[in-house]
């Protein structure tokens, strides 16, 4: 699991990439493990601070944690599908390293709604367990079924992980945390979020760029885990 925390978080620890996207059916453990820093931290925070600055810290640790990778796979993301032309031009927006309007507006969205999702949630310290660890979960859900369905571009880190990709992943990311149903109940069926957002975000890129590449599993990430949480505030 080294390897995952060194990719797929901030942590300092060496990795190896290859290995890691070996380990990928170990993600959602690794996120839920991550999570329990983030809600130890939501807690802590809201007990001698306003609910205001309260979340403004947890969203500052969710991405102090799990870096900005992925958000800025969303943006890559959205310049891409709003850009008008043939898919060549829509290739080029997506790969280019200046960030449009587009990106910046899908940006600034996912956050927002990620503080308003934090700022809005009301439950028992099981319920904000519950809370951060499945929406986490969610999002890696996500980007393992977009790794399963479709197709990868012929270079690039979605196409490592898509090589190593072996069937049984998935089942076994999913089978992995059912245990968590003793804690979190029906509610941890939320995951499923993440594979919907998966195939709705999958189906867009592939429309748009033949491909599913490591910007469009960053979208369905952040995607995936402010829609979880979302959900999570009207179900707990």
């Amino acid at each position: 699991m080294r390897d995952l925390l060194s990719f797929f978080t901030r942590i300092p620890m060496k990795g190896d990439i290859f290995k890691a996207a070996e380990q990928i059916y170990l993600l959602n453990l690794m996120a839920f493990l991550v999570s329990i820093i983030i809600f130890f931290i939501y807690e802590l925070s809201k007990e001698y601070l306003p609910a205001l600055f309260s979340s403004f810290i947890t969203l500052l640790s969710i991405y102090s944690f799990f870096g900005l990778l992925h958000l800025d796979g969303l943006a890559d993301f959205s310049d891409g599908i709003m850009k008008k032309g043939s898919t060549e031009e829509k290739i080029r927006a997506l790969k280019d390293v200046n960030t449009g309007i587009s990106g910046t507006f899908s940006s600034v969205m996912i956050i927002l709604g990620l503080f308003i999702a934090i700022y809005s949630f009301h439950g028992n310290i099981i319920d904000s367990l519950g809370f951060f660890s499945i929406s986490e979960i969610s999002a890696k859900t996500s980007m393992i079924t977009g790794i399963a369905l479709f197709r990868s571009p012929e270079a690039g880190l979605a196409k490592i992980f898509k090589d190593s990709y072996k069937p049984w992943y998935l089942p076994v990311s999913i089978f992995s945390i059912l245990p968590l149903f003793l804690i979190f109940h029906i509610y941890l069926f939320a995951i499923f979020i993440g594979i919907l957002i998966s195939l709705i975000v999958g189906k867009i890129s592939m429309k748009n760029f033949g491909f599913v590449n490591g910007d469009t599993l960053g979208a369905m990430n952040e995607i995936s885990r402010v829609l979880t949480m979302w959900s999570l505030c009207f179900i707990l």
